[in-house]
């Protein structure tokens, strides 16, 4: 039976408000994304990456990994709650993790790092041209000559090409169950602008916690050549790959849990 996602009186709240219940709905195994990147390094870097910037990190799910690999790893989020979370779950596992609270529009985590990746979509929160640039200037302040920055996003190959999604998944850990939806609302769509509404779904079952909490925002839909002659236009990489699924071989698949397309950038000596 489908889980029942009707809003309850909850159903406003920002789901991205919850980092206890993102964590576990995004709690499938990131491994192979980590070692995607790792390949990633090895193939591409000009320089012996054991830093890593993760922008818009959310729980730190790819933070933690790292850090149990030995990276030193910071990230960065524009949501406290997220930020206090990572904080907390990198503590109890005996993590050196560091995380900062900052618009991804703008940053400046204070050094620069062998790799910067950006995971999970969360690069189509920047809806305008400036804002991308705006954007990669910071990233290339925050990188060292050589180094990557790899981003993992949904980008449709055209404007006529447009799959819309309407996912659902499930996840569980210990007595927290969360039933999770993706909804990227066609009727939203502004051709002229590229951006559309997308809402994110959590019907949680908990024994402190039994309620829905939605996240609506406006995201686009950034095209491939779009991106390309933006990086272009900032100067400060030189494109490396496009990939799908975190894997070199994967012709872009359709999978609940591997929906992406992840690019490769280097910057510029």
């Amino acid at each position: 039976m489908s889980p029942n996602f009707a809003k309850s009186k909850f159903g406003l709240e920002d789901a991205y408000s919850y980092p206890e219940y993102c964590d576990v709905a995004y709690d499938w195994d990131r491994k192979p994304e980590c070692d995607f990147i790792e390949s990633c390094i090895e193939r591409y870097s000009e320089v012996k990456a054991r830093s890593i910037l993760d922008i818009a990190c959310g729980t730190g799910i790819h933070l933690r990994e790292f850090a149990r690999r030995g990276y030193e790893v910071v990230g960065i989020d524009g949501k406290k709650e997220m930020v206090d979370f990572v904080l907390r779950q990198a503590a109890a596992e005996g993590l050196g993790v560091k995380c900062l609270r900052s618009d991804i529009k703008a940053f400046d985590p204070g050094r620069k790092f062998g790799c910067a990746i950006c995971m999970l979509d969360s690069f189509r929160y920047l809806l305008t041209d400036e804002d991308i640039l705006s954007h990669l200037k910071s990233v290339a302040a925050s990188l060292e000559d050589g180094g990557l920055y790899i981003i993992d996003l949904w980008t449709p190959s055209g404007i006529n090409d447009f799959v819309w999604e309407d996912v659902s998944w499930s996840e569980r850990r210990g007595d927290i169950q969360v039933d999770a939806r993706y909804i990227q609302h066609a009727e939203t769509f502004d051709p002229k602008r590229r951006t559309f509404d997308d809402e994110l779904i959590f019907k949680v079952t908990s024994p402190s916690f039994n309620s829905t909490i939605t996240s609506r925002a406006r995201t686009r839909a950034l095209l491939f050549d779009e991106f390309c002659g933006l990086a272009d236009r900032n100067g400060s990489f030189g494109r490396k790959g496009k990939f799908y699924n975190f894997d070199f071989k994967s012709k872009g698949d359709y999978n609940i849990k591997s929906l992406r397309t992840n690019l490769v950038l280097k910057k510029r000596r």
